[in-house]
């Protein structure tokens, strides 16, 4: 009975660092709309979207099982809508995304025999 939960306990010990390593799947998703009208004489719409996603994610193999980083996901969607109707109306719309996605790796740790 000893051994058996000594044996368990070393082997919960000697791989608990890779659980500490775990790299789940990064999802981002921003999604944005603006919409607009004017209706009448000497209108301005002015529209402006901004979506910015970061991911970054670390792996260290740990000892001397090599591992990877998982998959980073990132979707971006927008949609600027506007209607004029009249004269000297003026629609400005804007939009700009950016994605910065991060994977570093760090080599695993090989004992040497």
């Amino acid at each position: 009975m000893k051994k058996s939960t000594l044996a368990i306990l070393t082997a919960v010990i000697a791989f608990a660092p890779l659980t500490a390593f775990a790299q789940d799947t990064q999802n981002s998703a921003q999604i944005g709309g603006n919409s607009a009208a004017a209706v009448g004489y000497g209108n301005y719409i002015d529209q402006d979207a901004h979506q910015t996603s970061f991911q970054d994610q670390l792996n260290s193999g740990g000892y001397g099982v090599p591992d990877a980083p998982d998959a980073q996901n990132s979707l971006q969607v927008n949609t600027n809508e506007a209607a004029a109707i009249g004269e000297y109306n003026v629609i400005d719309q804007e939009a700009d995304q950016s994605n910065v996605q991060l994977q570093t790796d760090i080599e695993s740790y090989y004992p040497h025999y």
